[in-house]
């Protein structure tokens, strides 16, 4: 455990992982570490992406193996057409998440309504419709479209991704949020929740819970952004410290929701933490009882954290509150940084260190995801916003303030889902500047970045990614630069 700060920058998820592996307790970064070298040819693009059932052929990289699938595809229209699945399943990521948005017509606020109508494909003032999905899904049948196609359609699905999440309103301005390790300090039963859960479910266990004393009950999430009343509930760590929070044996009881990562419950098997699923209909008042019986069986651990170990903050959802949290001179620079943890970094390296540098360089910063959680446990004077609707609500917001020329650059620093990255997509789409910190399997094929480079370039927008993982220092070049 020699090399553990770079699997996280917390000493005290740093201990965790160490009393870990003591116990013998196998978390997501020994299956990562047991997955090296993970497979070339998808990271590169190189892996057919097309419902065809005759493969799966892959194109050797280096030009000494085959060059060409069984049906004759070439690099450039392999690399094209794994570009449009991803940003095919990202957009119904999004549909499945908001379907009562799916017959929503899409509002472009004035200067972004002319960016998308300079989209290569959009003629005549043709609007996206939901009839992008079924083109999409069409053309992946079987390969038969051009690159050049493939990729202007992967671009309308992002704007089609953004569009969609632009049409959902914020429930509340302004939302509540703890997060740090605090939250597990001193004795009380203990609830995690992990995935996604119904916001009624939430609140009534909240509810039942707060009258509760000798002990208290505490519900506490697992990086999952969870409403609940005014505020979220209380999360506990990242997504990606998950695992090493329920190795703690700090948690009696865990309510698993729809995206449960798979290693959670086998997880729990071993270290004998009970599980609820939503689906099961249990009602509040059996999932305390069950929390208390754990509680009462439970084998005192040696993890204490500090109380003080708690971070709290406003989440700002409405464009108002979003523009006040950015606000910092007249012609303040403006960074958005967030996204998904992501093992391919020492976890909160990143996101913190970019934050500081960006500061010091008069940037106003907002965040969101598991970055905006890391920066939060820094106490780093920056705009939290909403973990799912954040960055589109943040350029509605400047847009419609006349501030948009203000934002330098949006950085994802960790991609979780497909959603993610077609989101990105869409904004690059829509004129703006976008860096994505992890690699895309985009670099098997020159053609394809360049003609993605072009097509993106029409509105003004720039799709950054790099061929290995990022460094803070690249990162904050590319903002100086951009």
């Amino acid at each position: 455990m020699e090399t553990i700060h770079f699997k996280t920058v917390d000493p005290v998820s740093q201990d965790l992982l160490r009393d870990a592996s003591q116990k013998g307790i196998g978390l997501n970064w020994e299956r990562y570490e047991k997955q090296q070298p993970q497979d070339g040819f998808l990271r590169l693009g190189l892996c057919c992406p097309y419902g065809c059932m005759q493969g799966p052929c892959r194109i050797d990289p280096f030009g000494r193996g085959t060059q060409s699938g069984i049906c004759g595809l070439d690099r450039d229209g392999m690399v094209a057409a794994f570009l449009l699945r991803l940003s095919l399943q990202g957009a119904l990521e999004t549909m499945a998440l908001h379907p009562g948005l799916c017959n929503a017509e899409i509002a472009w606020p004035a200067p972004l309504a002319s960016k998308a109508a300079a989209v290569p494909g959009e003629t005549g003032g043709q609007p996206l419709s939901l009839a992008e999905i079924l083109e999409s899904i069409r053309m992946l049948a079987r390969p038969s479209a051009a690159p050049e196609t493939l990729i202007r359609q992967a671009i309308r699905l992002g704007l089609l991704g953004v569009g969609l999440r632009g049409q959902a309103k914020p429930e509340s301005a302004v939302r509540g949020i703890r997060v740090g390790y605090g939250l597990l300090a001193g004795e009380a039963i203990r609830i995690g929740v992990t995935g996604r859960i119904p916001q009624a479910t939430a609140e009534a266990l909240l509810k039942e819970a707060a009258g509760l004393k000798n002990p208290e009950v505490h519900l506490v999430s697992l990086g999952d952004w969870i409403p609940a009343g005014e505020n979220y509930l209380p999360i506990a760590c990242t997504s990606g410290e998950a695992e090493t929070v329920l190795s703690s044996g700090k948690l009696n009881l865990l309510i698993a929701g729809d995206g449960t990562d798979p290693g959670v419950l086998p997880l729990c098997g071993k270290i004998k933490v009970s599980v609820i699923s939503p689906a099961n209909n249990a009602g509040t008042a059996e999932i305390l009882k069950r929390a208390r019986n754990a509680f009462d069986r439970r084998i005192t651990d040696a993890f204490t954290p500090e109380t003080a170990l708690i971070a709290e903050g406003r989440v700002s959802l409405g464009n108002n509150n979003v523009l006040s949290v950015l606000k910092n001179g007249a012609s303040a620079r403006i960074a958005l940084i967030g996204g998904a943890d992501t093992l391919l970094h020492s976890l909160g390296h990143l996101p913190t260190e970019l934050a500081k540098a960006l500061r010091a360089e008069d940037h106003a910063v907002a965040s969101w995801g598991d970055a905006a959680l890391w920066m939060m446990k820094q106490d780093l004077p920056i705009g939290v916003l909403d973990a799912q609707e954040g960055p589109p609500t943040a350029v509605r917001a400047l847009t419609e303030a006349g501030r948009l020329p203000s934002l330098m650059g949006i950085c994802f620093t960790g991609l979780r889902n497909s959603r993610e990255f077609t989101l990105a997509l869409g904004l690059a789409a829509l004129g703006l500047k976008v860096l994505i910190a992890t690699p895309l399997p985009l670099w098997g094929s020159e053609k394809v970045r360049a003609l993605l480079r072009e097509n993106l370039a029409v509105a003004g927008g720039i799709l950054a990614h790099f061929d290995h993982p990022v460094r803070p220092d690249e990162i904050l070049d590319w903002f100086l630069r951009s």
